[in-house]
């Protein structure tokens, strides 16, 4: 059986790092990206170098270590690193994370908003949506932001996370048209709000989260 070796790539993909198992003792021997990156998407988020540390594990596989990853929430910026458990044959087995924690901006929030005629100017509308997106911090690991819009009935305009970036958002509240309708029917739209929210209908929410609507 040919010998193998594993090698790590810290500064590979930008600093993102990855793994690669070489061939050994064999005329034109190659080597093989493990493409960790594609089976753990949070190694993209951050340039914590993966493959500075290999150490073997009981199981057969290894561990390899991106100590200098990177968790942000809202301004602040947290390295605590994180590593990952590969088998033989380079696939994720888990993650180690024992110092990764929850941001305290980790929030699902949905708007419910008035578009009935009884609303004017819509543009007045849009500037305050924009004006409030702006003061969250808008990510996959944060806050996510979905909208309702009601006149005479309720339609989604957008679901949690759909716009996982800020720029996505923002951009989104300057293309919202008003529903219109010559009725307010408020206290339907927050019914039916609450309703998608608590069963979960479309909305995205995130498991282990509170319900909230405003």
């Amino acid at each position: 059986c040919p010998s193998r070796l594993l090698v790590g790539a810290p500064w590979d993909g930008n600093g993102h790092g990855d793994i690669y198992k070489c061939g050994v003792g064999l005329q034109n021997s190659s080597c093989a990206k493990a493409n960790v990156g594609a089976a753990a998407p949070w190694l993209r988020s951050s340039a914590g170098h993966l493959g500075m540390t290999l150490v073997d594990s009981k199981d057969g596989g290894f561990v390899a270590c991106a100590p200098l990853w990177s968790q942000e929430c809202g301004t602040s910026v947290f390295s605590s690193g994180r590593c990952v458990r590969l088998n033989e044959e380079l696939q994720l087995m888990g993650t180690i994370a024992p110092t990764a924690q929850r941001c305290s901006t980790y929030m699902d929030i949905v708007l419910v908003l008035d578009g009935s005629n009884s609303i004017y100017p819509w543009e007045e509308v849009q500037a305050f949506l924009g004006n409030i997106l702006g003061r969250f911090f808008i990510g996959p690991g944060q806050t996510q932001v979905g909208v309702l819009q009601y006149g005479e009935r309720l339609v989604q305009e957008w679901a949690l996370g759909q716009h996982p970036t800020a720029q996505g958002l923002l951009e989104a509240a300057q293309n919202l048209t008003r529903q219109e309708g010559r009725e307010t029917r408020t206290a339907m739209a927050i019914h039916q709000a609450w309703w998608a929210l608590e069963w979960g209908m479309g909305m995205g929410m995130r498991a282990g989260l509170g319900m909230g609507a405003g």
